[in-house]
């Protein structure tokens, strides 16, 4: 199966092939906007909806860490983000270091690297609490992004030393992968004593509670979720169920005429609501083929896009003013009026 998840990335612009290494893959131009969502949601909920203040790195961590712990006048808690940008080997070094296995982290060869971190300092008397709480919140958040939910599960406590550390993982039928590693630290060797210590009531050593991802594993993670084959008319069609939140475009257009001057007033028409989405910050397609190709082919394109909505554009349209939006996951449609678009997708999107 993850062959088969493979060449459809492959196919499709999330993934291209290495010239120089065989079996590896490197981003590819929609696996770049797929990427950007994802750290997108990550940093809207790990930066802008947490209920502590988080503040981002970007160099000195130690010197952010001072600052961060004025500006909250040295009150916990409060918490660090930052994405970590590490060169990744050149294409021998990378042969001769890598490992064997279909770890994720082995299919990838980009020359960089990105690790999302984020760092919560937290008083002793409330780690233990905030450790609970941060496993199980994270658990939520990538169940709420998933087309099978119930793929992912919190490994036993590992106890090591000072350390007390979980991964979340997600399960598929050619084994487990780690998405996100998660860190109780008592003695966060990071910082010094000094700078740890806080006075509540009495002098305390804060706690770090510490959560690494690998963006590229988080990419391909998403790929291998979202992976579907549905059958369509006795035959099944490869597809991606990627989040609406997540797919690298939103939204599609579809045109279907009888005669040229028909599809070219239908094509004028999509070019302009295309722009309106767009200036309304909804990343949209509109492919030359919208007005060559059969509905069924463009609807095919676009589910191996995993683009979540498409606009369907007709004669009747012309008329009346009424198109048609076609669900990815459920392929039904729903009437909506070319002046009301705009405003009914931006309600489909602002929720989860």
């Amino acid at each position: 199966m993850l062959k088969k998840v493979l060449d459809l990335a492959a196919n499709n612009g999330f993934l291209s092939r290495s010239k120089s290494l065989n079996d590896k893959f490197k981003i590819g131009p929609v696996g770049q906007l797929l990427c950007q969502n994802i750290n997108s949601e990550w940093f809207h909920n790990i930066v802008i909806n947490k209920e502590l203040t988080v503040v981002i790195n970007d160099g000195d961590l130690s010197e952010t860490y001072n600052y961060v712990k004025n500006l909250c006048s040295e009150k916990l808690p409060f918490g660090i983000a930052d994405s970590e940008k590490i060169k990744k080997y050149t294409a021998d070094e990378y042969r001769e270091n890598c490992d064997t296995g279909i770890d994720f982290k082995n299919l990838l060869c980009n020359e960089d690297d990105i690790f999302l971190k984020f760092c919560v300092f937290v008083s002793p008397n409330e780690s233990m609490r905030y450790f609970q709480r941060w496993q199980k919140q994270r658990r939520i958040w990538y169940k709420k992004f998933s087309a099978s939910p119930e793929r992912y599960s919190v490994s036993d406590v590992k106890n090591i030393g000072n350390t007390q550390s979980v991964n979340i993982e997600a399960k598929y039928p050619w084994g487990s992968h780690t998405v996100e590693s998660l860190e109780l630290n008592s003695h966060d060797e990071n910082f010094t004593n000094e700078q740890l210590q806080f006075k509540d009531g009495k002098l305390i050593t804060a706690h770090t509670i510490t959560s690494r991802i690998h963006l590229s594993t988080l990419f391909l993670n998403s790929l291998c979720d979202s992976y579907d084959e549905p059958f369509f008319q006795d035959k099944s069609r490869p597809l991606w169920r990627f989040h609406r939140k997540l797919a690298p475009y939103k939204l599609s257009f579809a045109l279907t005429g009888s005669t040229q001057s028909i599809l070219n007033e239908l094509n004028d028409l999509g070019l302009y609501l295309c722009k309106q989405l767009r200036t309304n910050h909804v990343s949209t397609l509109f492919l030359p083929s919208a007005s060559k190709s059969t509905l069924d082919s463009q609807y095919v394109q676009y589910d191996q896009l995993g683009i979540p909505y498409t606009v369907v554009l007709n004669e009747r349209t012309l008329k009346d003013g009424i198109g048609s939006l076609r669900n990815r996951d459920t392929t039904l449609k729903e009437k909506v009026h070319v002046t009301e678009l705009v405003s009914y997708v931006d309600k489909l999107f602002k929720n989860y």
